[in-house]
């Protein structure tokens, strides 16, 4: 330990950890932080770039979408609103409707619209819409997914 402090053993090879000088190893570490610090830039680069190419993609998804939907609830509203309108005027209010032809959701109007997938005849016009609307649509008669309704017209 004496030698050690006194500086006898410093130019031996115990305490050196590398052939290399420190000006070697200076230089070294130099270079290794620069090929670190621009492959970092360069791999940060490209991922800003392809997040940046999903969010602009998924945005203009999100517009459509959204367009999509407000035209499809216009849509429907208008339907909606005929619909009464043709009720109204046709006095279906007022007839008495056979237990058999009743909304299975609400049991106050006749069934108007069947299901796409499954073909269930069960709902009105009404029901089915606040049934599609949901986020997981079932058909109230079978549990199965739906996609959408379709008035059906009696004859």
């Amino acid at each position: 330990m004496a030698k050690y402090l006194s500086g006898e053993l410093s130019s031996s090879r115990f305490c050196n950890m590398s052939a290399s000088t420190k000006d070697q190893l200076v230089a070294d570490l130099s270079f290794k932080a620069k090929v670190l610090m621009w492959g970092g830039l360069v791999f940060g680069t490209i991922a800003i770039g392809i997040l940046g190419y999903s969010v602009a993609r998924n945005w203009t998804k999100y517009k459509d979408w959204r367009s999509q939907r407000r035209t499809q609830q216009q849509n429907n509203s208008t339907r909606i609103g005929s619909e009464s309108l043709n009720d109204e005027i046709l006095g279906e209010g007022a007839e008495e409707i056979p237990d058999g032809e009743l909304c299975v959701v609400c049991l106050m109007r006749r069934r108007r619209s069947a299901f796409v997938h499954c073909g269930h005849l069960v709902c009105c016009q009404r029901c089915a819409l606040s049934a599609e609307r949901e986020i997981a649509p079932k058909c109230p008669l079978c549990r199965q997914t739906i996609q959408s309704s379709v008035r059906i017209y009696d004859s």
